[in-house]
């Protein structure tokens, strides 16, 4: 069996038994895009090379640090869907799935504390992510292999983050990108409706 299969399967079991204190309801408060970026140890560009909806898994491929560092460039992802989930993040992950596809690139605000100013005093004992893909935002959890290396959980979507930035992944990239080099101020929150960007399109050949 390969090793990253192995993993999955784990963290598969994992998910089942997961305690309910660790999981995390959706941020319905606008939270401004300042937080993210304070909050973020490393913020990266990602690209999603693999995409196996079938078998609950992907991979993302760093290609651009924008903030900070991040050493382990390949992101092995995978999901638990639960349609039927107390919890809204969950339920919206069907949803949030149909956004992705390969070639996809999407932006990732990772704290390597387990912790982002909503859970202060309840952070993890492993690195969490929001992400972005192109107006819809995301929650990632991680757990350590056996290696050393993090296999990513996408915990739950965030169909309330878009009143902090709505646009594509091009256009937060120039945002952040311009921010931090002292060009640009990052924008305010925005009045939207919840729920996630447009579904992915195969590109015509």
């Amino acid at each position: 069996m390969k090793a990253f299969t192995r993993c999955v399967l784990l963290l598969m079991i994992a998910l089942v038994v997961l305690p309910a204190a660790e999981v995390r309801g959706v941020i319905k408060a606008p939270s401004s895009l300042e937080l993210f970026v304070k909050d973020g140890t490393q913020i990266v560009q990602v690209k999603v090379t693999k995409f196996d909806p079938d078998k609950n898994r992907m991979v993302f491929e760093v290609e651009q640090d924008i903030k900070g560092k991040l050493e382990q460039r390949s992101l092995p992802v995978t999901w638990k869907v639960d349609p039927d989930s107390k919890w809204e993040g969950i339920r919206a992950l069907p949803k949030l799935l149909k956004c992705f596809g390969p070639d996809q690139h999407a932006i990732l605000f990772i704290n390597d504390a387990g912790g982002f100013w909503h859970n202060k005093g309840n952070t993890r004992k492993n690195p969490i992510a929001f992400g972005f893909l192109n107006g819809s935002w995301f929650c990632m959890e991680s757990t350590k292999q056996d290696d050393g290396k993090l296999l990513w959980i996408l915990a739950q979507g965030e169909p309330y983050l878009r009143t902090t930035f709505k646009g594509t992944t091009a256009e937060l990239n120039k945002v952040l990108v311009d921010h931090l080099a002292g060009k640009g101020r990052l924008p305010k929150p925005v009045k939207s409706e919840p729920g996630f960007g447009p579904e992915y399109q195969p590109k015509k050949k």
